[in-house]
């Protein structure tokens, strides 16, 4: 599993409520990013951020990255939507 599936599955377990999943889950995804290109690391990071509670500085980190990477904006709007 990819560092972008386990920050998918991070966000999925913060949205029902299961932190300990979820915190699980950005742990793997922060050790597998490490090595990775810097628009992985960054979406880790958005979902890290999310799971933490910051959905504002997500939403801000968000909207960086689609400006660098549009084809990401999908993916961004699962990590940390629009509305917080």
């Amino acid at each position: 599993m990819s560092a972008i599936e386990h920050a998918l599955l991070a966000v999925l377990a913060a949205d029902r409520g299961d932190a300990v999943t979820a915190h699980g889950h950005i742990a793997h995804a922060q050790q597998l990013a490490r090595t990775t290109a810097r628009r992985q690391r960054q979406i880790v990071e958005i979902a890290e951020l999310a799971v933490t509670g910051q959905a504002i500085r997500a939403a801000g980190l968000a909207l960086e990255h689609a400006r660098e990477f549009p084809s990401d904006a999908d993916l961004l709007t699962r990590l940390a939507p629009p509305d917080g």
